[in-house]
């Protein structure tokens, strides 16, 4: 099995072992009619994504959405495959990581691309992203997207509550690394763990660490990122 169900209509479908070497976990959404949100791209491996989902039962969907949580090369490195195959795709991203994600000079550093030998194809950014809160309305499905700088200037995370009052945190490099040719911010990260705390999550899929479930493991694991940190 390629994919791992969260709960009905989520699905972690990339990873390092689940698509292809150096790629973050990257989870499709079920939206609307026969449609998906992405949150997150992966490296370079968008077909054996798109394979993994056919597993699934988004199986008869189509990607429709995706969501960029901050501008690293294991985050978006195939954001324009996807944007390739699904012509009409929209894709979300927070303005604070805008010009490393759009490919603007001297911004390669910021994309960590040469940490995987790559070169970042820039992709196209149809919905910036710039409150601190903002709700999406994705094919009705109401999507929550935090600004939480730190360990990018842009980094982003995304609420979404089921019909059952499930909340899932897409949270997706809460564990850093911290490092300046990044722009980190270590207190602005702190605050920022805090805040998503705060949101009392059921669920947290994170972007390496992978999926925890339950109020008290979700508050534990930030709490335990924070603490190694010296918070």
């Amino acid at each position: 099995m390629k994919s791992k169900k969260i709960i009905d209509g989520l699905y972690l479908v990339g990873s390092d072992s689940l698509s292809g070497p150096g790629d973050s976990m990257v989870y499709a959404l079920g939206v609307g009619k026969n449609n998906i949100c992405l949150i997150d791209a992966g490296t370079q491996y968008a077909q054996q994504i798109l394979n993994n989902i056919t597993e699934t039962e988004l199986k008869n969907s189509e990607i429709s959405d995706l969501i960029l949580t901050h501008c690293h090369f294991d985050h978006i490195g195939a954001a324009h495959q996807f944007q390739e195959i699904y012509p009409n795709i929209k894709t979300y991203a927070h303005s604070w990581d805008l010009a490393a994600i759009t490919g603007q000079p001297n911004t390669q550093q910021l994309t960590a691309a040469n940490w995987y030998g790559q070169e970042l194809v820039p992709p196209k950014i149809d919905y910036v992203i710039k409150k601190d809160i903002e709700i999406l309305n994705i094919k009705g499905t109401k999507l929550t997207c935090y600004h939480t700088p730190g360990h990018t200037p842009g980094s982003i995370a995304v609420l979404y509550e089921n019909g059952e009052g499930i909340k899932v945190l897409f949270g997706q490099d809460i564990h850093g690394p911290f490092m300046d040719e990044f722009n980190s911010n270590i207190n602005d990260w702190a605050k920022s763990m805090k805040l998503l705390i705060n949101i009392g999550a059921d669920i947290l899929c994170e972007g390496h660490y992978g999926v925890f479930k339950g109020k008290d493991n979700v508050k534990n694991f930030i709490q335990g990122q924070l603490k190694a940190n010296g918070f």
